[in-house]
Order: C-alpha cells, then structure tokens, then sequence
C-alpha cells in the first residue's frame, strides 16, 4: 500500500524536481519554484516545513540537475540553470562551485560521464549545442546538435558496456552520441519534451516563504 510521507503547500507552483545526495549518503528531494527558487531537504525536514532550506536564484529556473561532478568527493552537487546562466552549488558545504554564463541557452541539465570521457561533466543541452562543464567550470566537451535541445539522458544503446548519450530535440531527432559523434538518428512524428511537474492543488503557504 502506497503511503504519503509528507505534504508541502507553497506559495508558488513547483516547475522542476530532482533527487541529490549531497551528503554522499542521504537522499534528498530538490525542486525549483516559478519564483525563482530552490528548496531541499530529506523527508523528515520536508514533513517540518520550518526546517526547508531555500536558495534564492532570483530568475526564472529552466533546468535542474544533482550528480556527482568529482569523483574523489564521492557525493552530488545541485546544478541550476536559468535561460543563460548555469550554477554549480555546494549544498553541504553551502558555497558556490562555480558560475558560468551560457549564451546558447540552458533548456535540460545532465550530470555524469559516457563514452571515452575520464571524468564526469555537467551537460547543458542548448540551442542547437551541447556544452559539458567540469568540477572547476572548464569547458571540457561541445558538440552541436540539428536543433534546440529539449532533453537528454545515458543510455548503453549498442551492447558494448559504455554509456551513450540520447539527445531529443526541437526538429523531431532522437540522436544518438558517441563522445562528440552522432552515430544514430531517429525521426519522431514530434519533438519530445520531459513531463512536467504539476502545480501544487492548493497555493496556499504552510511557511513563510
């Protein structure tokens, strides 16, 4: 039977959800708000709703994203991206890692490492690109697409135990990369885009954010 641990009502709608072990052990949930929010916590601080913690991003959030970025860490940090803009933020050590300004847009965010790449990246699917940032903000992989980038997931599609990257995007392609080389392409009858979270029943806040 199906329980429900906690209810949270906010004053603004929930746009996007993710779930990040920041402490390399417990998992948390992360959702962005359409005021340009970010709130986490563990179950039992999300049942408490005094005890959220809120990170004010101040623009709208158009992709959001947990992963491990450094392997010798060992835990995941919060990826935020805002239309041009992309954050890398600390949760545990409450501290940004990096900010870097991304001109063709932040439309979905991916963490980790396929192919031939050594280490793992924050991929920003764009206009038409895709970008990957390292644990220090250094470009370290950009390959361009036929179309804006409308999602992005890991996926071993031939067998041979090494993570592919599956890109959908705006002209109807599902493309499938090998580190910066599209080795298949399937055409849709139309663009794929993630489900989105729903808004919240009832608006009214149960805290003062």
């Amino acid at each position: 039977m199906l329980s429900q641990p906690f209810t949270l009502q906010l004053n603004n709608a929930i746009s996007k959800a993710a779930v990040g072990k920041f402490d390399g052990e417990h998992a948390s949930l992360t959702c962005a708000t359409s005021a340009g929010k970010v709130f986490f916590g563990r179950a039992s601080e999300l049942a408490a709703s005094e005890q959220l913690r809120f990170l004010n991003i101040n623009r709208k959030i158009s992709a959001l994203a947990c992963g491990v970025l450094d392997d010798k860490q060992g835990r995941d940090l919060l990826l935020v991206g805002a239309q041009t803009t992309l954050l890398a933020y600390d949760v545990r050590e409450n501290c940004d890692l990096f900010f870097k300004d991304v001109p063709d847009g932040v439309n979905t965010l991916l963490v980790g490492r396929f192919g031939t790449l050594e280490i793992p990246l924050a991929l920003v699917g764009g206009n038409c690109s895709i970008q990957g940032f390292d644990h220090d903000g250094g470009e370290s992989f950009w390959t361009v697409t036929g179309d804006n980038v409308s999602a992005m997931a890991f996926c071993d599609v031939d067998g041979d135990g090494e993570l592919e990257l599956l890109v959908g995007s705006d002209d109807f392609e599902i493309r499938v990369f090998r580190n910066e080389e599209v080795v298949s392409e399937t055409t849709e009858t139309e663009k794929y885009a993630p489900p989105r979270v729903p808004p919240a029943a009832h608006p009214q806040a149960a805290d003062g954010h």
